[in-house]
């Protein structure tokens, strides 16, 4: 197995590379009609099931008129 070799300045190339954590974006609800109707359907589904699963876009979602 190769040996690691630690840097002498304790820095870590990692998070050069990889940049700044932050906190994930909580979209949910927001982003228009589409994204609302889909939010709720997953809070619902969420709250009734358990493992809920992914709540999936179908047609008759994004055909339905504003």
């Amino acid at each position: 197995m190769a040996e690691r070799h630690r840097s002498k300045d304790n820095s870590r190339d990692t998070d050069k590379i990889l940049g700044e954590t932050g906190a994930p974006s909580g979209q949910g609800r927001d982003g228009g009609r589409l994204a609302r109707e889909i939010g709720s359907a997953d809070e619902l589904k969420r709250s009734n099931e358990r493992p809920a699963g992914k709540t999936r876009v179908t047609k008759e979602n994004e055909e339905t008129s504003e």
